[in-house]
């Protein structure tokens, strides 16, 4: 049996409506009045703060009821769904191998039977102060992935870099401004992202 090409597709902000959830929380949680515009991956950063305590809040905001409620970007179920047939559906994530069964558990409700495992990519959670910066182009070599759906610009050129097509998925702040190479796509909505597989 031919086997189907891999897509491997990202959770936060591609999945679910994660960024505007951390925002949210901790604007109410530490009293700070920050909005989209204001997030980064380097939470540290964001949340002037050591990365002990950044790494301390975010395992709070990731046990707490605002993850386990988070919003599903509806769209992307629909789109997954027409994609499912003609190919194998791998989440890669960049969150900490510890909150595998978290994010496994939250896609069994909302994505069930359409993504077909869960992967990390071993970015976050080993005490690196700089895993903000890193890519998740290894991972996606190790699993023989052939496209990537990510909203971070830097996954999407790591993915490049080493032969993965990538679709920066997404209309945030953090993807303004960036020079993409010639194997990522922009696709603003997941109606855009089905409509580039149809073409291909």
């Amino acid at each position: 049996m031919h086997q189907k090409p891999i897509i491997a597709v990202d959770i936060d902000d591609v999945l679910s409506r994660t960024a505007q959830s951390i925002i949210d929380y901790s604007n109410e949680r530490w009293g700070h009045a920050h909005s989209l515009e204001d997030f980064t991956e380097h939470l540290a950063g964001m949340w002037q703060i050591d990365a002990r305590d950044a790494e301390r809040r975010w395992l709070e905001y990731m046990e707490s009821d605002f993850h386990s409620e988070l919003p599903v970007i509806h769209e992307a179920k629909q789109a997954l769904e027409k994609l499912k047939p003609h190919y194998t559906l791998i989440a890669v994530t960049s969150r900490r191998d510890s909150l595998i069964p978290i994010s496994e558990r939250w896609l069994d409700t909302h994505y069930k039977g359409i993504i077909e495992r869960v992967v990390g990519a071993g970015i976050h959670g080993r005490g690196n102060a700089n895993s903000y910066l890193l890519t998740k182009a290894e991972v996606l070599k190790d699993i023989g992935a052939d496209y990537l759906i990510d909203d971070q610009p830097k996954h999407c050129i790591g993915a490049a870099s080493v032969g993965v097509r990538a679709v920066l998925f997404g209309d945030y702040p953090w993807q303004v401004g960036v020079e993409l190479p010639e194997w990522v796509s922009r696709c603003g909505s997941w109606g855009a992202v089905t409509e580039y597989f149809d073409e291909l």
